[in-house]
């Protein structure tokens, strides 16, 4: 079940007439569709009858685990709303001066039909496995069960490879966006890694955390997301979250996998890192921490985000998340300067 209604009409609709085998990102090209007869090609938008690169379903933006969290039910991938439906084309198309170049949508594309070279773009040129039919519940039936196929099959490659420039850009459009979108951002990337995710309704003052996650190998705890440069209350707070999960909703404390998600990571001389050391002194809870930047490049590469398999704990001995981010995607990060806090705290 959906938690929108589609009411968008399609009077044609693109199927395929083979399924991949696998599709491969390729950065600043189209991706490219691997068929068992040996054909290879870029898929173009099928026009889908429910466009997953603009809508979750309602399955996907709820909490299992904490069935009474008082949720957030926005349902946009675009927490930035730049991906918008053209009724003349039937298919989406993207504001440019909105995009974030966050990725989300590519990686929702079951086909791999998003795409960027300096602008996340649409591939709408039919390709030689595709076919136009018109719309009817038959065919919509087809594409349906089409796309389901699709999304079980591998995908591999990478979206992005992160630069400076990119991430400066990315950085600078977040940092102008308004407060009540941050939680969103912070939501929808998480989806991304294969994680369930709820962030507190906006006006909900019952509930104090920012957010709840569940990562693929079961970990789960409250999330404090912080964009700003208080982070010393993301530290303090999560310690709350503890509490009320506890009390609340019967997770104890050595169930919970608290994350701190900020854009930069914290300054030294703010006291944040001190904090999450003591915290792990007395109370023996480790405090995650992860910028907007390092999850963005875990999206890009196709990883997950696993908590209990891949700690992100970071305190004043060592502030530095790096080691983590490489050891999950598998290489060396080539970042000239990290001058935006995404790894280590901005000097």
């Amino acid at each position: 079940m959906q938690i929108f209604s589609e009411q968008k009409i399609r009077n044609k609709i693109s199927v395929l007439k083979q399924i991949p085998v696998n599709i491969e990102y390729i950065p600043n090209k189209k991706s490219v569709a691997y068929f068992k007869d040996g054909t290879e090609c870029s898929l173009s938008c099928l026009n889908c009858k429910n466009s997953l690169c603009m809508k979750y379903l309602e399955s996907e933006i709820s909490f299992e685990e904490v069935p009474t969290f008082s949720l957030d039910t926005n349902n946009n991938v675009c927490p930035v709303n730049a991906i918008k439906w053209n009724s003349e084309t039937e298919s989406p198309e993207i504001d440019q001066d909105k995009c974030i170049k966050c990725g989300l949508c590519i990686k929702r594309c079951p086909v791999g039909a998003i795409y960027c070279d300096d602008s996340v773009k649409i591939n709408t040129e039919k390709s030689s496995m595709q076919e136009i039919v018109l719309s009817d519940d038959t065919k919509e039936l087809m594409q349906k069960k089409q796309i389901e196929e699709i999304l079980s099959i591998p995908k591999r490659g990478t979206l992005f490879i992160e630069t400076e420039y990119l991430l400066n850009e990315i950085y600078e459009k977040i940092s102008n966006i308004r407060h009540e979108v941050h939680n969103i951002i912070v939501r929808n990337i998480l989806l991304g890694l294969d994680c369930s995710c709820a962030i507190r309704r906006i006006g909900d003052v019952y509930t104090r955390m920012d957010a709840i996650y569940k990562s693929g190998d079961n970990s789960i705890g409250a999330m404090e997301i912080e964009f700003g440069r208080d982070t010393l209350d993301a530290s303090r707070g999560i310690l709350d979250d503890i509490a009320v999960l506890n009390t609340r909703y019967n997770i104890s404390k050595e169930q919970n996998n608290p994350l701190v998600v900020c854009l930069q990571l914290p300054n030294a001389r703010q006291g944040y890192w001190q904090v999450v050391k003591d915290i792990k002194v007395v109370e023996g809870i480790k405090i995650n921490t992860i910028s907007v930047g390092a999850l963005l490049i875990l999206l890009w590469n196709n990883k997950n985000l696993d908590i209990s398999t891949n700690s992100f704990y970071a305190d004043f001995d060592n502030m530095s998340i790096k080691k983590y981010v490489e050891n999950i995607i598998e290489r060396k990060i080539e970042l000239l300067d990290d001058n935006i806090g995404i790894f280590a705290p901005v000097k």
